[in-house]
């Protein structure tokens, strides 16, 4: 514990040396700049000075200088555009001193901030927000939303209760929105114009008949979705069910208000997206046929491969010049054994999604999907950590052909061959995958037909 104390003091110790350096570097820099005249320039590096080393009498002091002269500009700017009435200017500039001077006071140094100039700003505010108010009422009685809308956002960051703007910027926000779900509706594009309401909603709460029209489009673009009975055409049983189950899961799992789902196997049971029970489609009423045609399982065989490597170690030995014991490398031949394995489900299916009313195609699509595992990995029952790859051809004899890869990336290779997994993926995960990307494909063009017409 005492030892971790005098760490972590040494480590403080040095972050405070090194910021102090860093304040010392900003303050010889910024008293540069302030011998030559470029105050707002040195007072930018004194705040950084004091900021890394808040006790820096010097930057401290130089920053109360350059700073307040540099407020003292922005402050002549102000009352010059004040003088001659260029009021959305002078709003402009008195903020940015007051945010200036509001940034300086955060470090501990106090400017000079006359209190006449506050009248000054509100008295210019008071005529630029007049003329604001008055530009964008002008610009939402002529339906130039867009502009009406940067024009109220201003008024109200200035001043938020300033008369009715906050109404006004509500009506330039979402009244071209209110429209375009209008024409949607008339189009009977009813789920486009349901997220556009609700989008309104969101942000405006009841604006107009919001609330009421949602509704209505959720009513007319409801679609009745009946999945019939998978045909399975394999001699792999219980797949069918499967499928169906993920199916549904997965289009439920989009929570799309306006799929109702109903098993064609019991068409008293509906499963609901939509919270409402009772909702009846009056757009579109679908069935959604899939077939599974093909679902073979590779179980697959390993291969076992011999290699031929060398086991490493370091031999003590005699040095009859030195008389001293040294360390050498040797390398004996030795066995180990390579294995690969690949394992295979092939699945086709095909899927159509038919207008009940009419016998319309309105979806369809035919698919193979290869879900598969490989494995590749060493075992060696020796040291393995001291196996260097390589060849020889005679265990007991040297050869022109024997050879050693001892270099890194040869023996990082190999070590990953050592420490790769030997469990292959079974039937049920391989079947599985299949049957879950199989289900993803069906559920995603289901979800995208509903919300694209």
């Amino acid at each position: 514990m005492k030892r971790f104390f005098t760490i972590s003091l040494i480590l403080l110790s040095l972050v405070v040396a090194l910021g102090g350096c860093a304040s010392k570097r900003y303050t010889k820099k910024a008293t540069k700049l302030e011998a030559l005249g470029q105050y707002s320039e040195a007072a930018d590096l004194y705040y950084q000075a004091v900021v890394i080393k808040n006790t820096n009498i010097e930057a401290f002091a130089g920053l109360k200088r350059t700073a307040q002269m540099t407020l003292s500009k922005k402050l002549s700017e102000f009352n010059k555009a004040y003088n001659n009435q260029e009021n959305k200017n002078a709003v402009y500039l008195y903020e940015d001193a007051k945010e200036y001077n509001d940034k300086i006071a955060a470090v501990g140094v106090e400017l000079n901030f006359p209190t006449f100039y506050d009248e000054y700003y509100q008295e210019v505010k008071d005529i630029f927000l007049e003329d604001q108010y008055y530009e964008g009422s002008n610009l939402l009685d002529s339906e130039k939303f867009a502009e009406a809308e940067r024009v109220f956002k201003e008024i109200v960051r200035l001043q938020p209760n300033y008369k009715d703007s906050k109404d006004k910027l509500t009506t330039a926000t979402y009244e071209p929105k209110y429209r375009d779900a209008l024409q949607k509706m008339d189009n009977g594009q009813y789920r486009q114009a349901y997220y556009i309401f609700d989008g309104i909603i969101t942000g405006a709460g009841a604006y107009k008949s919001s609330y009421d029209l949602k509704a209505e489009c959720l009513k007319k673009g409801t679609v009745t979705i009946t999945i019939e009975k998978i045909k399975n055409l394999t001699a792999t049983s219980g797949i069918e069910s499967m499928l169906e189950s993920k199916i549904i899961t997965e289009i439920q799992g989009f929570n799309n208000p306006f799929i109702k789902l109903i098993d064609s196997n019991n068409q008293n049971r509906a499963a609901h997206i939509n919270s409402s029970s009772t909702t009846k489609s009056t757009l579109s009423t679908l069935t959604l046929y899939c077939e599974i045609s093909k679902f073979t399982y590779n179980k697959g065989n390993v291969e076992t491969i011999e290699k031929r490597g060398y086991l490493r170690k370091k031999v003590k030995v005699l040095n009859r010049e030195t008389e001293e014991y040294e360390y050498k490398t040797e390398y004996d031949k030795v066995k180990y054994y390579e294995y690969k394995m690949s394992r295979t489900l092939d699945m086709s299916f095909m899927f159509k999604l038919i207008d009940t009313r009419t016998g319309e195609i309105k979806a369809t699509k035919s698919k193979n999907i290869l879900t598969r595992d490989d494995i590749h990995y060493a075992r060696y029952e020796g040291d393995k950590k001291n196996l260097v790859p390589g060849y020889w051809k005679n265990q007991k004899t040297s050869s022109p052909e024997d050879y050693i890869n001892d270099k890194s990336n040869d023996l990082k290779q190999l070590n990953a061959l050592l420490d790769a997994r030997s469990q292959i993926k079974d039937y049920n995960t391989l079947s599985t995958e299949a049957i879950n990307s199989a289900s993803t494909t069906i559920s995603q063009e289901v979800n995208s037909y509903v919300n694209e017409n």
